[in-house]
């Protein structure tokens, strides 16, 4: 199977799904205004009518910064707020949100809470957490929107294609909710396990990379897994889709034994989409961290260069889903053509 040509593919049925793209944008963007209205409004207090609504133009004043974190420290925006937000900062934030599993912890605790104790876990419901329950709602809705789309051999409408986000949302949730447990059964069990074991057996090591080295052992491990599980549930989606399957725990069943057993060409498509999208985020970085904060039309470029990142980040999970659907069907097309018959 080739996966150039797959991916070839899936770059050209994305760029005949602009539409669709356009408007997962437009719901990305409504999302985040969730928390850009908060913080405009909680600025706006803070500084309005002052001197430092100017000086802030200039340059953000660290003095002031931590000022204004210490005095709102209670909102729970603020921890979201930084001022090495801008360049590649935020990819670093978002590693280490990923390897310790915080929102999917967060997350994880409140449904698992809901849905088998009949709790509501205020401990678990911050906004933060609100947030990215609501963009897990978004993800589920489009994985079923455009996997639906991808998997025709015809082009649908729009019209079309809210339907079949709304046919495969209720069974792509369910999939989302395996998942859900499967990672936090991972990081309470194993991960943060594994964490709390380094400072025990390396303490009377003479060498601090002796720690640094098992840290990174278990950072490589966790993206490891969670990228094999990631293939794993996309492919328990598509096969959901192009199989017509209902119980979400066959599909990843299904998804898992897809993935394992057609494993070079299916990490290769994902190894080649993940090259793909670090290479985004580093032109995006380097074209953000070359715009000096200086004015307003700075400001307005630096809002452009990341809603223009965002599109294309929603344009590569078009050809993501896009590849893997084809790379899907092409190699159960290939598998029925050599079935002995009778």
């Amino acid at each position: 199977m080739n996966i150039l040509q797959e991916f070839r593919i899936g770059l050209h049925q994305a760029n005949e799904s602009k539409r669709m793209i356009v408007f997962a944008w437009l719901v990305n963007f409504g999302l985040s205004l969730t928390v850009a209205f908060p913080m405009l409004s909680l600025l706006d207090h803070s500084i309005g009518g002052t001197v430092m609504e100017e000086r802030l133009l200039e340059r953000i004043d660290t003095n002031w910064f931590q000022t204004f974190r210490a005095d709102n420290r209670e909102n729970p925006f603020i921890p979201s707020f930084d001022y090495t937000m801008f360049g590649y900062a935020p990819f670093l934030s978002h590693y280490e949100s990923v390897l310790s599993g915080t929102m999917i912890k967060d997350v994880g605790h409140f449904v698992v809470d809901l849905l088998f104790r009949w709790q509501i876990n205020m401990e678990h419901l911050g906004p933060l957490t609100i947030l990215a329950f609501l963009y897990l709602l978004m993800s589920t809705f489009l994985a079923g929107a455009f996997i639906g789309m991808y998997a025709k051999n015809f082009r649908i409408t729009f019209q079309e294609f809210l339907m079949e986000g709304a046919k495969y949302f209720g069974r792509f949730f369910r999939i989302s909710l395996v998942s859900l447990v499967v990672y936090l059964v991972l990081f309470d069990m194993l991960f943060d396990s594994w964490s709390a074991m380094i400072p025990d057996i390396t303490r009377n090591e003479p060498s601090e990379w002796t720690p640094f080295v098992h840290y990174m052992i278990r950072n490589a491990a966790i993206l490891l897994l969670m990228a094999f599980l990631t293939l794993c549930f996309d492919y328990a989606k598509i096969r959901m889709v192009v199989d017509e399957r209902v119980s979400a725990l066959i599909a990843v069943w299904a998804g898992m034994k897809f993935a394992g057993k057609n494993f070079t060409a299916t990490g290769g498509l994902f190894i080649l989409l993940s090259l793909a999208a670090l290479a985004l985020m580093a032109l995006y970085a380097l074209l953000q961290g070359s715009v000096g904060m200086t004015g307003y039309w700075s400001i307005l470029l630096v809002f452009f260069l990341q809603q223009v990142y965002v599109g294309s980040r929603l344009w590569l999970k078009a050809t993501w889903y896009a590849s893997q659907t084809k790379l899907y069907q092409g190699i159960i097309q290939t598998d029925h053509r050599i079935e002995p018959v009778g």
